[in-house]
């Protein structure tokens, strides 16, 4: 038979239990919704490995394309340098055999004829090359003719590879900090003009006398009339250039060196480009580093040693870019 204690202390066992029970079914509850948190965790983490490994597969991709496009681009720079230096030797070549056809020609003339003089055989010669020039299915002729055709075929492939050069400066580059770039030849820069107006007027009056003058000698390097350079020659090279004009002169001392350096110097550019006779303004590949006109071959260098370092730098963005991809994937895992 209970006793009476033992009544009283069963309830009192049955919240303790009850209490229990329930603080289990809670912790059970809350596992489970935190393994369901960790789950979908897992879930977004594997996603976002398979993105990553998606894009480091398209970095390899582009890095494959990348040496591929090197490849191709080295390709065509040996294609073009071989291409030129067999044009350079043949023209040579051409050029030589000329030389040599009409020096034996000319010997045969004097020793055939008889004659002594110097003059009268050089005389005897140009007759002789006219003659030649002028006569029908003959072999020299030919010959010549020939020789003409592939020199001209080769100025005009040189001249067709100097304006795709420049429409490609024209759309890739500025001049600002580049060694090689397009130059408006017979544009005159006005800031020489507004910094030597600005020493002598005042703020309000130098703009407007600058345009003034600017506007002045612009309109004469463009006008074709205008060429006060007298070239001194000393066995055919060009040594010097003296100016003789009252007008330049007259710059010279009023607006001082900067502004006279500046207009005579771009008429120099244009007398280099061969402008003289026509005085529009005209892009122009140019070295502004040695300041004078840029070769072709300085330009395709200039070209391929861009495309050298923009490779390099890429090729370090996207290391970077790999190796920073690689650590968020073992972070996350």
């Amino acid at each position: 038979m209970a006793e009476p204690g033992d009544a009283r202390r069963l309830p009192t066992n049955l919240d303790v239990l009850a209490s229990d029970v329930h603080s289990k079914v809670e912790f059970y509850k809350n596992a489970y919704m935190d393994c369901i948190g960790i789950n979908n965790v897992l879930h977004g983490v594997m996603e976002e490995k398979g993105k990553l490994q998606e894009e480091q597969k398209a970095v390899v991709q582009l890095a494959a394309e990348k040496d591929k496009l090197i490849a191709e681009l080295n390709a065509q720079k040996d294609h073009l340098t071989t291409r030129n230096e067999e044009q350079a030797a043949e023209i040579e070549s051409l050029k030589e055999q000329l030389n040599e056809r009409e020096s034996s020609q000319a010997l045969l003339a004097l020793q055939g004829s008889g004659l002594q003089s110097t003059q009268s055989g050089i005389v005897y010669i140009r007759s002789m090359k006219k003659r030649q020039r002028h006569s029908d299915g003959s072999v020299e002729d030919a010959d010549y003719q020939g020789l003409s055709t592939e020199l001209e075929a080769a100025k005009n492939e040189l001249s067709d590879i100097h304006s795709k050069l420049i429409k490609g400066f024209i759309d890739i580059s500025s001049t600002g900090g580049r060694n090689i770039a397009i130059k408006s030849i017979g544009q005159l820069s006005d800031k020489p003009f507004l910094q030597a107006c600005f020493k002598k007027l005042t703020p309000k009056e130098a703009p407007e006398k600058a345009s003034e003058l600017y506007n002045f000698w612009q309109k004469q390097l463009l006008n074709p009339d205008w060429n006060p350079s007298k070239t001194l020659m000393d066995e055919g090279i060009s040594k010097e250039i003296d100016v003789h004009d009252v007008n330049l002169q007259e710059l010279r001392a009023s607006w001082g060196e900067e502004v006279y350096k500046a207009v005579v110097n771009c008429l120099m550019e244009i007398e280099e480009c061969g402008r003289l006779t026509d005085r529009t303004i005209v892009p122009e590949l140019w070295n502004f580093k040695e300041n004078r006109k840029a070769t072709c071959s300085e330009c395709v260098e200039y070209i391929f040693s861009q495309v050298k370092r923009l490779n390099g730098a890429k090729g370090r963005t996207t290391r970077r870019a790999v190796n920073g991809t690689n650590a968020v994937t073992r972070y996350n895992l």
